[in-house]
């Protein structure tokens, strides 16, 4: 639930100043004094009810074989679905619906045939959003760390401080995308999303400044369905009337009403 947050945050400060976070003499990067708690109004009470519900899935894309079949990890309810082409660095690009073909005997499969003149080299994911029917809720989770800089000089860890809190601040999207996880077992399924990040206070011991984050993290959790749940009634009959799903009326009930 946290990893995926403080994990994006390293990534990001590597991969903005490689020359003060990696190699020989680097700026020393930690997380500490962690807590997180969940917001009591979040926890709904009728959770476990089935319903419709938003899914969404991330498909690993590979350019050279674009056309698939794709496999959603959940069967889907039936209305629009999107698809989008998704890039390691978060950016998103719709697909037509002309490119997409789905599957009609298992809604849960499609194939991919790109628009001629379609960029696919740089994208690595299929992210599709659609309905599910399943039992869920989401769960809010406020979460404070201290972002330890350590440099090995004074003047090291102040330019790392001041350069990380320029790329936090300026990065939203590439944290709210490498911040993002998934895990399923066992017919349940999470979905984590970073909402907000802010800076709440700092810390400086000698070449070591702490700056005090602040994070909402939304947490989307799923039970999927049993095979006998979220089934639509088809027939409604009075107890030893005959089945008449032959041909008959659907909706047979005795209107004699026993005092």
């Amino acid at each position: 639930m946290l990893l995926a947050l403080e994990t994006a945050i390293t990534a990001l400060l590597q991969g903005s100043f490689p020359a003060l976070f990696s190699g020989a003499g680097a700026v020393q990067i930690a997380f500490d004094h962690i807590s997180w708690q969940l917001d009591p109004s979040s926890q709904d009470p009728v959770a476990g009810e089935p319903g419709p519900l938003d899914a969404q899935d991330a498909l690993a894309f590979d350019p050279a074989h674009p056309n698939g079949p794709f496999t959603l990890t959940r069967p889907p309810y039936p209305g629009p679905r999107r698809v989008y082409l998704r890039s390691p660095s978060g950016e998103l690009v719709a697909l037509s619906p002309a490119e997409l073909s789905w599957d009609a005997a298992d809604p849960a499969k499609f194939t991919f045939t790109p628009r001629p003149g379609r960029l696919l080299a740089v994208f690595n994911q299929l992210q599709v959003l659609y309905g599910v029917v399943a039992a869920g809720t989401q769960l809010k989770v406020q979460y404070q760390a201290a972002l330890t800089l350590t440099g090995s000089t004074a003047a090291q860890a102040e330019q790392a401080l001041s350069l990380s809190l320029a790329a936090l601040a300026l990065n939203r999207d590439a944290l709210r995308s490498g911040a993002a996880y998934q895990f399923a077992a066992g017919g349940y399924q999470v979905a984590g999303t970073l909402k907000t990040l802010g800076f709440a206070s700092g810390t400086t011991t000698g070449n070591s400044h702490g700056i005090l984050l602040a994070a909402e993290l939304n947490l989307l959790v799923q039970r999927l369905l049993g095979d006998n749940e979220g089934k639509p009634i088809t027939q409604v009959l009075t107890p030893g009337r005959p089945d008449l799903a032959g041909g008959g009326r659907r909706v047979d009930i005795d209107p004699i009403v026993q005092a």
